[in-house]
């Protein structure tokens, strides 16, 4: 990760009494010949010197070679708190400026870089810093330390080992942590085949895909094609469709990846298949169960709503597949609407939502911040299934809200887990309050709402929609949050939805 250039350091005091007490001679002057090398795969023992006043720090290099995908770093038996700092083809000369680092509390770190991270591993040479930051000498089994010893080993990730793949056969991978959350496929194309399809599915998480010709992806500069979404089932067609030339006989690599979480392991299926059409088993549309549970249906009714630009939730109003949701989570980074709507539905509240349906936007209006969608398809285009039902909310009376009343929140936000997807989650709060302001009336509220509820459900005591989380305000621990209601959806809107939930 980046270190924000507004973060302040103790350590950078502590180091500027190193640099003129006992370090200075080294500090800035490159010289390779006082650092010690790692190598991979070997751990090595060494210790920090420390200062008087606290504060110290032992400087060593390592190579990354060009077949490397990712290196992992590692600290352990320091009997005090040290961190972990490289930056590449550069010694480190302020700690704000450096490429990664790993500053826990714990003694022992550990830091992790792969070539599709951010930042990226790269080919090279690179500076580590391991760092004792506290200004005051530590204390083990009883008396202070002089310096800090502990054990460092460099274990490295080659790009080899690819799994070969048959056209028309899935096949199931696992991502780990201790992979990059990285794996990579093969698959030989013949001559004068026209059509590659190559479909990702069966995940929890958010995966991308990544294809090469002729070398492995390694990195994002030498991909050919890249299908980077915010989705998990995931789908690249080269057919010359999307003025593709021919596709060129030879070996194709193709990575699966999480970009956005490591925290554990991510399971996935992966098709290859000479063909433009996703395969028939893709295509499948499961139904809603039924429930006379009225909270069970609450949980059906609220989905997540999947944009260009980021995800949301929506709150279904019709059978026939009507949804609210807010404008801001279908806008684009362009500002206009996304070109994909995609839609996920949970059938099970320990699980990530599915992404099932594809919605088209209806209306929406700025001033508002609310959108009327209509699920019109499968995800892959396909018709939905014959006399398909959608569960969905009721309406409630929202002037007859008072302060103090029980409200509670369903939707999927986006800190609700530790993947790159999270399963649903409930909030309960009060009615906190009421604003009129320039852009119409508003329901406050204390519950705790984080971005990716926005569009989801408000409901009251008796499971009605009272109104959609549309944002927050205020002090970063306890922020107000702020619903608008139902009694805000234009009347032509509401039309609309008395009328299609007759068929």
């Amino acid at each position: 990760m980046y270190i924000p250039t507004d973060r302040v350091f103790i350590r950078n005091t502590v180091f500027c009494l190193l640099i003129s007490m006992i370090v200075s001679p080294l500090w800035g002057q490159n010289n390779d010949q006082s650092y010690q090398s790692l190598r991979p795969d070997t751990r090595i023992s060494a210790s920090v010197p420390l200062s008087k006043e606290g504060g110290g720090y032992k400087t060593f290099t390592f190579e990354v070679e060009p077949d490397i995908f990712a290196v992992q770093l590692s600290i352990s038996e320091a009997p005090a708190d040290l961190d972990l700092y490289i930056k590449h083809n550069e010694d480190i000369q302020s700690y704000e400026f450096v490429d990664a680092y790993s500053d826990s509390q714990d003694y022992n770190e550990v830091l992790f870089l792969s070539s599709l991270s951010d930042p990226p591993l790269k080919e090279g040479k690179y500076y580590l810093d391991v760092v004792y930051p506290r200004e005051s000498l530590p204390f083990h089994k009883w008396h202070r330390l002089q310096e800090i010893p502990f054990k460092i080993e460099l274990e490295t990730i080659s790009a080899d080992g690819y799994t070969s793949l048959e056209p028309g056969i899935s096949v199931g991978g696992t991502l780990l942590p201790k992979e990059g959350m990285a794996k990579t496929y093969s698959i030989e194309i013949p001559e004068e085949l026209t059509k590659l399809r190559i479909d990702l599915f069966d995940t929890e998480a958010d995966l991308d895909l990544l294809i090469g010709f002729e070398q492995p992806v390694l990195t994002y500069e030498n991909a050919d094609y890249l299908r980077e979404g915010l989705i998990g089932r995931e789908s690249i067609v080269l057919d010359g469709s999307e003025d593709e030339p021919e596709l060129p006989a030879g070996t194709y690599y193709i990575t699966v990846y999480d970009a956005v979480s490591d925290a554990r392991a991510e399971e996935f299926s992966l098709q290859v298949s000479f063909q433009s059409e996703p395969p028939e088993h893709l295509l499948a549309i499961p139904r809603f169960p039924r429930s006379d549970d009225e909270l069970r249906q609450a949980f059906f009714s609220t989905v997540e709503v999947i944009g260009e630009a980021g995800r949301g939730s929506g709150c279904l109003v019709s059978k026939g597949g009507l949804l609210l949701t807010n404008w801001h989570v279908l806008r684009g980074f362009d500002g206009a609407v996304s070109e994909d709507i995609y839609v996920a539905v949970s059938f099970s509240q320990q699980e990530p939502p599915q992404e099932l349906f594809k919605a088209e936007l209806i209306e929406y209006d700025e001033k508002t911040d609310l959108a009327l969608l209509q699920i019109e398809s499968g995800l892959y285009d396909q018709p939905l299934p014959r006399d398909y039902d959608f569960p969905f909310f009721t309406l409630a009376e929202t002037g007859l809200q008072q302060l103090g009343q029980p409200l509670s929140f369903i939707g999927y936000p986006n800190g609700g887990g530790s993947g790159s997807k999270v399963s649903v989650s409930l909030t309960r709060g009060i009615v906190s309050g009421f604003e009129q302001g320039a852009n119409g009336f508003l329901i406050k509220t204390d519950a705790v709402l984080t971005p990716g509820n926005s569009g989801g459900a408000a409901i009251n005591a008796y499971y009605e929609l009272v109104g959609l989380p549309t944002f927050t305000m205020g002090e970063k621990n306890s922020p107000m949050g702020f619903i608008r209601p139902v009694s805000e959806i234009p009347s032509e809107w509401l039309e609309q939805i008395t009328r299609r939930r007759s068929f």
